[in-house]
């Protein structure tokens, strides 16, 4: 049987709590990953994913004085009202910008050790509504990420 160890990516992107999430949403866009372990004094102390920058941006923005319509050019609309509502949008945007992943992060993170099987991953995964589940060794140092999709390859190959 398979265990994490298998089918873990061991070349883990990560962040410090202290990085904006301007910065990762960049790392995000640029890797092509949804989701990172938060690390610090190399121990997992969240996961940051793209749902949570966009929730966090979509509850900063919805407090902004316009209408906000989502699915309708959101950028656009928003920038218009901005503008109509006299409000300077690049001191807005700035802000947002500055704001740490550890105000954004999820906070309580379900890691996982290296022999742990694959059918117990998915059970995890299932159970938790979880995407990613760090790999850690017995010090509790991040070792490997285990993803959903890493799941459906090892079960397939």
């Amino acid at each position: 049987m398979k265990a994490a160890k298998d089918i873990m990516n061991k070349r883990v992107i990560s962040f410090s709590p202290n990085d904006s999430i301007f910065d990762v949403a960049k790392v995000f866009a640029k890797k092509n990953i949804s989701g990172a372990p938060v690390i610090e004094k190399n121990k997992v102390i969240g996961i940051i994913s793209a749902s949570d920058i966009i929730r966090f941006i979509d509850i900063k923005l919805a407090k902004l004085p316009m209408i906000y319509a989502p699915g309708i050019s959101c950028f656009l609309l928003m920038f218009v009202q901005l503008e109509k509502e006299n409000i300077d949008f690049k001191k807005e945007l700035k802000k947002i910008t500055r704001i740490k992943i550890r105000d954004v992060m999820t906070k309580s993170v379900i890691t996982i050790k290296p022999n742990i099987t694959l059918v117990e991953i998915a059970n995890i995964i299932e159970k938790n509504d979880v995407n990613r589940l760090p790999v850690i060794d017995n010090n509790g140092k991040l070792i490997g990420i285990v993803t959903r999709a890493d799941v459906i390859k090892g079960l397939v190959s």
